[in-house]
């Protein structure tokens, strides 16, 4: 009866190191191209910036103005919506059991039609500049004390498309959104997400469109502020990648053959290598 002859086990060992070697670098290189904002440090931190978003043409705005002088104010603002009477223009928040105030719809040449005041334009103001400006217009002609202005934007939201766990258009209370929250807010990227080129599509107060492209990788994006801080309408796409360009090159019949091959690879294999050793 004859010996059974083992495969070189010195051959097969060199091998299995080497598809290691290569499955561990194939991964990392996979790895790097997944984090963001990569390199940075913990020194390395973003100034304090305090953003605003500009009012544009089309912005829905909650403006209240209040006085310490009893009845002083009264006058400045909008009459209030009855309880239960839809208006074509959300409302802002309730001021109680009894209704809430109106709301202000920017036109098209970014003025208002503010009570007292008649038209005035704000586009291109923040609302801390907007509140001062209104303010400045009330004092000390019309009362005599400086007021309290306050004005909200309703109407801020985001849209995440492309490749994201979550596409959908997200709104903003307080009128502030990154890029970050944005991403989060639509569930993080996906795998396939393609990270080196977001594609950022922004509307100016003056209706031209524009295109901007991003790295999220790279550390220094988060210091552009104009494109770091989101304004209100701006749409985030993101490219799928290779990766995914690929697989869907290949439909569910490539699919199912590819891996009947793959199977059947394997099994000849092991049946080979049982018939090299019996021998």
């Amino acid at each position: 009866m004859k010996k059974p002859k083992f495969i070189n086990t010195e051959n097969n060992l060199i091998l299995a190191v080497l598809f290691v070697i290569i499955l561990f670098t194939t991964s990392c290189t996979a790895y790097k191209k997944l984090p963001y904002m990569q390199t940075a440090q913990n020194a390395e931190l973003l100034k304090t910036v305090t953003h605003q978003p500009k009012i544009m043409p089309n912005d829905i705005l909650s403006i209240t103005v209040n006085s310490s002088i009893a009845g002083a104010a009264t006058s400045f603002n909008l009459p209030l919506v009855p309880a239960g009477i839809s208006n074509i223009v959300q409302s802002s928040a309730g001021t109680g059991g009894g209704g809430s105030l109106q709301n202000y719809l920017v036109d098209q040449f970014g003025n208002i039609n503010f009570p007292v005041l008649g038209t005035i334009n704000i586009a291109g103001m923040t609302l801390k500049e907007a509140q001062n400006y209104i303010a400045s217009l009330i004092f000390p002609q019309y009362i005599s004390e400086n007021p309290i202005v306050n004005i909200r934007l309703l109407n801020f939201q985001v849209a995440v498309l492309g490749e994201v766990n979550r596409p959908g258009t997200y709104s903003s209370s307080n009128g502030q959104m990154t890029v970050l929250d944005a991403i989060a807010d639509a569930g993080d990227l996906t795998i396939y997400g393609k990270r080196d080129n977001i594609l950022l599509v922004r509307t100016d107060g003056n209706g031209q469109t524009k295109f901007f492209r991003f790295d999220i990788q790279d550390k220094n994006f988060i210091n552009n502020h104009e494109l770091f801080f989101l304004q209100q309408n701006d749409k985030l796409y993101v490219e799928a990648n290779k990766a995914k360009g690929n697989n869907s090159a290949f439909g569910t019949m490539q699919s199912m053959t590819l891996s009947i091959i793959g199977t059947s690879i394997s099994v000849i294999s092991l049946a080979v290598s049982l018939y090299r050793i019996s021998k």
